[in-house]
């Protein structure tokens, strides 16, 4: 997969979510509307689409200096609200049947904690600018992107309202993060990464792909002094901890943006 940006509505429609049968099912058995391109077109308006597009292309210069910014791609991502089908953790088995480059049960380290909602709790679908290439972006360790003192919490907060500004995050490692006066990191959790799995019809952060990667969260919290990632590996979607410290070419990040929230 080149760098650039994918578009819209057609292209969340012929998605993961609609098109691996297994995962369209289990959607529908949970009363999750099937993001078809009608539905789409009908729960969220034409300025949406707009402003998605927008977003792929200030994230897009924004970070084309980073390492490997020339293959990521960005572009939509949906994400259904946890109480309705909650991709944080583990799916079973029925609902990665259609993957067929997933042949093993999900593993999640047993020490982790629920993760960040960033949803909108009255919205079954909420729509986010992201990389959704095979691998994000090469910007080092949890610790470099983290940095020291920056509280991403009040973030994740307010996109859970809606509201993608926030003035308290200039400081710090942000800096370089902020993209539309967000803090990008803020969206760097295991739910968005969870969804892209599902939407993606190859599978990310995979050996199968030019080269194995990794996902860092770092909008997650350390768990045990350690930070959180996620990656596919010889057929099974792995969320583990690992070194705060680890900042090889394989450890990458994925600043995302939230969009809007479809119309229930």
């Amino acid at each position: 997969m080149t760098g650039g940006s994918v578009h819209g509505a057609d292209y969340l429609a012929a998605s993961g979510w609609v098109k691996q049968p297994s995962m369209a099912h289990l959607l529908l058995d949970n009363g999750v509307p099937l993001p078809t391109r009608e539905f789409l077109h009908d729960a969220f308006e034409p300025a949406a689409w707009a402003e998605a597009d927008k977003v792929c292309r200030h994230l897009e210069q924004q970070f084309r200096d980073c390492n490997f910014s020339q293959s990521v791609v960005w572009g939509p991502l949906l994400v259904p609200r946890p109480d309705l089908l909650d991709v944080r953790g583990a799916l079973g088995a029925g609902a990665r049947e259609s993957q067929e480059e997933i042949t093993r049960p999900d593993f999640v380290d047993e020490r982790l904690p629920e993760g960040a909602d960033v949803t909108d709790p009255a919205s079954p679908w909420t729509l986010y600018v992201t990389a959704v290439s095979d691998a994000g972006l090469a910007m080092g360790s949890y610790d470099e992107v983290r940095g020291r003192g920056d509280d991403l919490g009040s973030s994740r907060d307010e996109v859970g309202r809606g509201n993608n500004s926030y003035e308290s995050l200039q400081g710090g490692a942000g800096g370089r993060f902020l993209v539309d006066g967000f803090d990008t990191r803020a969206l760097m959790v295991r739910q968005l990464w969870g969804a892209l799995v599902v939407q993606n019809l190859r599978a990310p952060d995979s050996e199968k792909r030019d080269r194995w990667t990794m996902t860092l969260f770092a909008g997650e919290e350390p768990v045990e002094g350690m930070a959180v990632s996620g990656t596919v590996l010889h057929g099974q979607v792995r969320q583990r901890l690992g070194k705060t410290s680890r900042g090889s070419a394989p450890v990458r990040v994925r600043p995302a943006l939230r969009v809007a929230s479809a119309v229930a």
